[in-house]
């Protein structure tokens, strides 16, 4: 821990010193590292140190985004970590619907203090007007609309046919809901700011052990601000490895490890952030996700779910225990449409396809693809068709892929050596490579390594000798 805050402070350091416009030229440099599969051990620290001086940096604006929206940007700037982009099944106090700002920020336009936002926008869009001063511009309308918003929320809360006409203003109960909570973490933004800087980067499991200084700073802010104790754990929940890890926290703040105390104590908001971190994974699996979000977001929903069945009686707070079972059966009912389609797909993609009309016989992405996907799933549903409760479709789907893959690559690589040489041997070739590219996925490298060289085997033996030479 010691040599992480070590690091940490230096890296700080170092980004301090930079100007907005370079560690915002590092930041997309790391993230393009991140997605090529860097394997530094230390990218994912400095990565997160670039992102807390970006969020704590009033002044940095993209350069791709256009001038227009500024000013909205800055104005926003203090929830920044409180944003999801999912809509969630489940209560999720603390966190805002990233869509809700445009409503909100409509309406502060339209309703709130039409001249006073409208003179802010025309001078942010002034060419000659600098981040800086957009910035001051954001703090000030900040200050100057806050009280008016309050007295709008107010009257809400003691009037239902205010409060009507206020949902119906804003863009819906949702978008109120947000509004509450913005102007919230407006108000509480001197305090939270502080324990956005005395918490590290990154929190794990050790950094919410009895007795560490995380723990104590966490729980003394939370007993300081007890009525806000959701935007706490909304700041806490964006720096956790795992969102087991919230439970944990939960655990260490109330001083029990069952839920019927944790529920009752003043720090059941922590372990509610947990559900609803498993209802945002829930609801980015299901959505139209490319596979390796998808992977993502069931081994963290998966190990989460696994933490609570192991270490926690659910059924003692039935709230709780509906909110997961609702996800569990969101994702069961996913994983269940996925693998029945699989073997389809795998069967297809196993098939010769038709040359037609001396067009080169090609192999559908698409349909590799999905049938990647699959595999994906077979294999991760090894270690968590319990959790999900799949285990029957996924034995019946592992076992008759394993043999689709087996039978039919060796049979397309016998095939292969018969065929003969032009539009035949060409889409017999198409494939055995996506036969092996398949095996690769599911097999491993080793054993697609064996089918390359009966596949190169198979091309030589019945090659003209100038293929051969090529070859």
């Amino acid at each position: 821990m010691t040599d992480r805050r070590f690091l940490t402070a230096k890296i700080r350091s170092y980004l301090d010193e930079l100007s907005p416009r370079a560690v915002q030229t590092l930041l997309r440099s790391l993230e393009t590292a991140r997605d090529r599969g860097s394997d530094d051990p230390n990218l994912d620290l400095i990565l997160d140190a670039c992102l807390r001086v970006v969020r704590r940096s009033d002044s940095l604006v993209a350069e791709i985004e256009p001038r227009d929206n500024w000013l909205q940007r800055l104005f926003f700037t203090p929830v920044e970590d409180l944003l999801v982009d999912e809509i969630l099944p489940g209560p999720d106090r603390g966190r805002i619907k990233r869509t809700s700002l445009d409503l909100i920020w409509s309406w502060l336009h339209r309703d709130v203090a039409p001249d006073r936002v409208r003179e802010a926008m025309e001078i942010a869009q002034r060419l000659e007007t600098d981040p800086d001063d957009i910035a001051r511009l954001a703090n000030d309308l900040r200050d100057e609309v806050e009280p008016i918003v309050r007295n709008f929320i107010g009257d809400a809360h003691e009037n239902d046919r205010a409060r009507q006409k206020l949902v119906m203003l804003v863009g819906g109960e949702r978008a109120m809901r947000d509004l509450e909570t913005v102007f919230d973490a407006f108000r509480a933004r001197s305090w939270l700011d502080g324990l956005r800087e005395s918490l590290p980067e990154r929190l794990t499991e050790w950094d919410f052990k009895a007795g560490s200084p995380s723990l104590k700073r966490i729980k003394s802010v939370t007993d300081r601000h007890a009525d806000m104790a959701h935007l706490v754990a909304a700041v806490v929940v964006r720096r956790v490895d795992a969102a087991e890890s919230m439970m944990s926290l939960a655990c260490g703040l109330a001083g029990a490890t069952t839920i019927k105390k944790i529920a009752v104590s003043p720090y059941a908001a922590f372990a509610e952030m947990a559900l609803s971190e498993a209802e945002r994974y829930a609801v980015i699996a299901c959505g139209d996700c490319p596979t390796s979000v998808l992977s993502d977001a069931l081994n963290a929903y998966c190990s989460l779910v696994r933490v609570l069945d192991r270490q926690f009686e659910l059924p003692d707070k039935p709230d709780w225990m509906r909110r997961i079972a609702q996800t569990r059966r969101m994702l069961s009912g996913l994983v269940t449409r996925e693998l029945e389609a699989t073997l389809g797909h795998i069967r297809r993609l196993l098939s010769v396809p038709q040359s037609r009309d001396g067009m080169e016989p090609m192999l559908d992405p698409g349909l590799m693809a999905e049938g990647l996907r699959g595999v994906m799933l077979v294999i991760k549903m090894r270690d968590f068709a319990e959790s999900l409760a799949v285990n029957e479709i996924t034995a019946r789907t592992r076992q008759a892929l394993e043999q689709s893959l087996e039978i039919k690559t060796r049979a397309l690589l016998s095939g292969l050596a018969e065929a003969k040489w032009g539009e035949s041997r060409k889409a017999h070739l198409v494939a055995v490579d996506a036969a092996i590219e398949l095996c690769e996925a599911y097999f491993g490298k080793d054993y697609a390594d064996q089918l390359r060289r009966s596949r190169k085997a198979a091309l030589t033996a019945t090659a003209p000798l100038a293929e051969k030479i090529a070859l």
